[in-house]
């Protein structure tokens, strides 16, 4: 497996990243970039996963990248990854997903940091 990574996250873009104004792309949620940027300095590997795709898909690649919010891959998984198990799924394989659509109130991106950082700690 990876040892260059703490953890994989996967982290959602519209609703997340930013506002969720689909199809247009929504005003960055506060904290978004220092805190993800935080996370990917720390040693996590980063994985954008939107619905987004073709046209859309290069609008939010744009996007964070002229917000420098770093990331390893969007919409797919690491390569060793996908050699490990044989095969490409359609699900990303991540240690956490981090998504507004998840059954409890999203908490702002200080939380969602001290969560990651406490839950991994012992991989520092």
């Amino acid at each position: 497996m990876d040892k260059k990574h703490k953890a994989i996250l996967a982290i959602d873009f519209d609703g997340t990243i930013v506002e969720a104004k689909y199809p247009n792309i929504g005003y960055l949620r506060d904290g978004a970039v220092e805190y993800i940027n935080k996370l990917y300095d720390e040693g996590y590997g980063i994985i954008i996963n939107t619905c987004r795709a073709g046209l859309m898909e290069a609008d939010a690649i744009n996007f964070l990248n002229r917000n420098k919010i770093p990331y390893h891959y969007v919409n797919c998984n690491f390569p060793h990854l996908v050699e490990f198990y044989g095969n490409d799924c359609r699900k990303i394989s991540a240690d956490v997903y981090i998504d507004d659509k998840c059954l409890f109130p999203i908490p702002d991106w200080k939380t969602k940091y001290e969560i990651i950082s406490k839950k991994f700690e012992s991989n520092k």
